[in-house]
This record gives C-alpha cells, sequence and structure tokens, in this order.
C-alpha cells in the first residue's frame, strides 16, 4: 500500500512538472507572435541635404527610426547630416552615386561603376558599405525597360543578391518624387489611402533639396500612423 501510494505521488509530480513545462512554452509562443503586428518602414530616397536635417529632427522628436537611400553629397554639410542619420540609429543605403538615368542605366559597367562608388561614400561614414540598395526609379522604371529591355534591371537584382545586397521597392508612394511642388496635405493623403489593409508597408519619400513639404507632411503622417497601431523599423530589419 506504502508502495502504491509513493507511485501516486510520483505520477502526480511528473504530470505536474509536464504541465508546467508545457504551459511555460506555450508562454513563449505567445510572447514571441508577431501575426497583426503592423509595421512601418520610412524610407528617403535622394539625400543627403538640408531637408536631410529636418527629417532627421522629426525623427527624433517622434522616437522613430527611417532608411535614408543616398546619392552623392552637393554640400560639404551634406556629408554631415549623412553621418547624423547613421549615429541616430537609422539605415543607410545605395542608391547609386550619381542617380542619372541616362548614365547609370546606360551599360552595367556605368551602373557597377555607380554602385560601387556609393558603396565607398557609404562606407567612408559608417565603417562598411551598405546590404540595401533601392535603383533609381525602382527596379522596373519605364526608363530601364525602354532602353535596354526588361531582362536588363532582372540581371543586375540577381548580381546584388549573390553579392549579399537586398534591394527594395515600396508598397506606398508618398507621391512626392515626380515634383518639388506635390502639397503637404497630397503627400500625407497618398499614404494614408495607400496603406490601408497593409500590416507591412515600405513608404517611399524623398529628402532631396527640393522637398519641403515632404517635411511637412512628416509629423502628421508619423502621429497619424500611430495611432493606426503602426511602429517603425528600419529596412535592416525587414525580414528578420
Amino acid at each position: 500500500m506504502k508502495k502504491t501510494t509513493i507511485r501516486i505521488y510520483a505520477f502526480i509530480l511528473a504530470i505536474t512538472i509536464i504541465a508546467g513545462i508545457l504551459a511555460s512554452i506555450t508562454n513563449v509562443k505567445v510572447a514571441k507572435a508577431s501575426e497583426g503586428e503592423k509595421v512601418a518602414y520610412l524610407t528617403f530616397d535622394d539625400g543627403p541635404s538640408k531637408n536631410t536635417e529636418k527629417v532627421l529632427d522629426i525623427l527624433k522628436s517622434e522616437g522613430v527610426h527611417a532608411t535614408f537611400f543616398v546619392i552623392k553629397p552637393i554640400y560639404e554639410e551634406d556629408v554631415r547630416f549623412m553621418k547624423r542619420a547613421y549615429e541616430e540609429g537609422n539605415a543607410i543605403g545605395n542608391h547609386t552615386y550619381e542617380h542619372d538615368f541616362q548614365k547609370v542605366y546606360s551599360s552595367e559597367k556605368t551602373f557597377w561603376d555607380n554602385f560601387n562608388k556609393d558603396q565607398e561614400l557609404i562606407e567612408s561614414i559608417t565603417g562598411s558599405p551598405s546590404k540595401l540598395f533601392r535603383f533609381p526609379g525602382g527596379s522596373k522604371n519605364s526608363v530601364v525597360r525602354k532602353r535596354n529591355g526588361k531582362q536588363f534591371n532582372i540581371k543586375l537584382a540577381n548580381e546584388l543578391e549573390k553579392k549579399g545586397i537586398h534591394y527594395f521597392n515600396w508598397d506606398v508612394d508618398s507621391g512626392d518624387g515626380m515634383t518639388d511642388h506635390a502639397s503637404a496635405a497630397s503627400i500625407y493623403n497618398n499614404v494614408m489611402k495607400q496603406i490601408k489593409g497593409k500590416d507591412k508597408a515600405i513608404i517611399l519619400m524623398h529628402d532631396a533639396k527640393g522637398k519641403k513639404t515632404t517635411v511637412e507632411a512628416l509629423p502628421r503622417i508619423i502621429k497619424s500612423l500611430k495611432e493606426q497601431g503602426y511602429t517603425f523599423d528600419t529596412l535592416e530589419n525587414y525580414n528578420k
């Protein structure tokens, strides 16, 4: 009888321990679950410029980070803005050095010359070349298709991937790229309209010299996205 009682207690103890382990495993899974998480990836092309500094001021005050796809600096102070962006936790991506469609896409050689020169610029600021890239005009832009055929960028994209470089287009276009005269209201409305229904969105904006209204629209965009439950991250963490 005594042995039977001991066995019963041992069985109950074992069940209790197993149940505790299973519960802890379940809790870990729940804690790591990211279904329904909403993340906005703010991206800024064609900087650095004085507008980059203004964008950085806004990002810092709002406690969010973004990804900057940079081209050659025009002024010496532009390099300082680029350095600040990196030091404040933002990601720096390659957007080709010259960003001149006719030059960049004139041949594979000129593309890689531009790409490598921009990598050298980025490395001089961050200490290492970037793993992030955005094609000028996007990977499927009409200029390249008309001039070189659709296989041109496909080949370049494949080569980038082989080098461990991740290229990014966008899900949401703010509409500030084609003109310096887009109103802050239209930029805001474009973002809010296109992001509907997206839990994960890469937002295209620009911080070049003439993009004053983008700077004006940015605080409202960030505020509205926060209200909708979005968090913000850089493209370095996009696939993590």
